[in-house]
């Protein structure tokens, strides 16, 4: 009997199909095997690698707080220290601070009350005229003392607001400079304490009421006036301090940008560095405003009896003014540091807003490249060296702050305007040249692909 040749075709498929149908399974099943080994040993690697670099990294992060910490700290020290050096060592300084005072009605009455009680205090003004005036007369010699102490008060009170006492202010606070830096760094003299000499604004009110015909304060002036200001005992509890700050004025403010520099350099991320030291920056730098407020009640609560209240806290604010400005200053400069760091972040709106901005500028550049705006060999330069320029913006902007003398808080914010204006102008040009650059190029491919077939057809002919 002949088998059907259709019935061995139709047979012989099925049973070649059916073993390497059960061989494909046996290698699928090993090879996933063997990928699950590997997934196994490569897990095992991985946690062998990552947990000495997390140690490490671990160890970097504590060195960069605690460097943050130190750096932090040492902002509102080097803030006083410069201060110290610069407005209290210093007798010019000194003389700038303390001028305003002599136009300030509270220190005014309050010199004019020591001068007036130091002319009544060695002259008996009653006893004197009833030395000039007969028998008879006596009983005027009261309404007379009164009218001549009237007019002691009021010619010593035109003078202390006068231009003359001006100058005078100026000289007797030139003496006391190296007096408050006493009171402040050493432990001399009278603790606490700061005393202006009067002496000679006594001798003008003196000269000035001889002239009118006031013959007996005339010796006026021959004893020391003096006036004092800056006066209490805590102020003698806190000279260790000062002196210490007097000593590292030189080093504390570069110590300081060492450390926060240390800081940024051990961080395992260096933008987050620069956002903890600014932070820090920005904390202590606020602490440094506050202190100064806490300083102010603590003066004003340790005056002792008798002394000016008005006078002493007119006489607080206008020397520690150029501290409370100091303090501004660096929390403008912490803001402007951390603001920055904040914008190129990884947040969200960080995110968004330089999208955005790298959006406005290629729409610029495409926009002048439409309008055949070409900048030339210079823009081309600009977009080649883009972040060098930007290096250079902020290497400027340091600089200028570095080299004012007394920078505020104003002067700081202008200058991070001035840095942004200018980084925004740079990524104009820079556009703008990449594109010009880009559209040259792209007229002279067309150009280079004509003159081929042009060249090409040259040949047959």
């Amino acid at each position: 009997m002949v088998d059907d040749p259709s019935d061995n075709n139709e047979s012989t498929p099925d049973g070649a199909d059916a073993a390497p149908e059960g061989a494909g399974t046996a290698e699928i099943a090993q090879l996933r095997h063997e990928l699950d080994e590997l997934k196994a040993q490569n897990e095992a690697l991985r946690h062998e690698v990552e947990a000495p670099v997390a140690v490490h990294h671990r160890g970097r992060w504590f060195g960069c707080i605690a460097l943050v910490v130190l750096g932090s700290l040492l902002v509102p020290a080097s803030v006083l220290s410069v201060w110290l050096d610069r407005t209290i060592k210093n007798p010019d300084r000194w003389v700038e601070t303390v001028a305003p005072l002599a136009r300030d009605k509270a220190i005014q009455d309050a010199v004019a009350a020591r001068v007036e009680k130091a002319l009544f205090a060695t002259v008996d003004v009653e006893a004197e005229v009833r030395n000039v005036l007969p028998d008879r007369a006596q009983l005027l010699a009261a309404p007379i003392s009164s009218g001549i102490q009237t007019l002691v008060s009021d010619v010593i009170d035109r003078l202390v607001r006068s231009d003359r006492f001006a100058r005078l202010w100026d000289e007797a606070n030139r003496l006391a400079a190296q007096q408050v830096s006493d009171v402040l760094t050493q432990a001399n003299g009278k603790r606490g304490v700061v005393t202006i000499d009067l002496t000679n604004v006594a001798k003008e009110a003196s000269s000035k009421l001889s002239s009118l015909g006031v013959p007996f304060v005339k010796n006026l002036g021959d004893s020391p006036v003096t006036f004092d200001v800056f006066q209490g005992e805590e102020i003698a509890q806190i000279q260790q301090a000062f002196r210490l700050f007097d000593r590292l004025a030189g080093i504390l403010p570069w110590l300081t940008l060492f450390v926060f520099a240390a800081a940024v350099l051990v961080a395992p991320d260096r933008r987050k560095g620069l956002l903890f030291s600014s932070v820090g920056w920005v904390i202590t730098s606020f602490g440094l405003l506050l202190l100064i407020a806490l300083g102010r009640q603590v003066y004003l609560g340790s005056l002792p009896v008798g002394a000016s209240l008005s006078a002493n806290t007119a006489f607080f604010d206008i020397i520690s003014r150029f501290l409370r400005g100091a303090g501004r200053t660096t929390v403008a400069v912490g803001l402007i540091v951390l603001l920055f760091t904040l914008l190129f972040g990884p947040s969200r709106p960080a995110v968004a807003l330089r999208g955005l901005a790298t959006r406005a500028f290629s729409a610029a550049g495409d926009e002048a490249g439409e309008h055949g705006v070409d900048l030339g060999p210079a823009g081309a330069w600009v977009a080649r060296n883009v972040m060098a320029l930007r290096v250079v913006v902020g290497i400027v902007a340091v600089g200028w702050l570095l080299l004012l003398d007394r920078p505020s808080a104003g002067n700081v914010v202008w200058i991070g305007v001035f840095a942004l204006v200018a980084l925004v102008l740079l990524e104009l040009v820079a556009r703008v040249g990449s594109t010009g650059g880009a559209t040259a190029a792209d007229g002279a491919t067309p150009a280079a692909a004509g003159s081929a077939p042009a060249s090409g057809g040259a040949g047959p002919d």
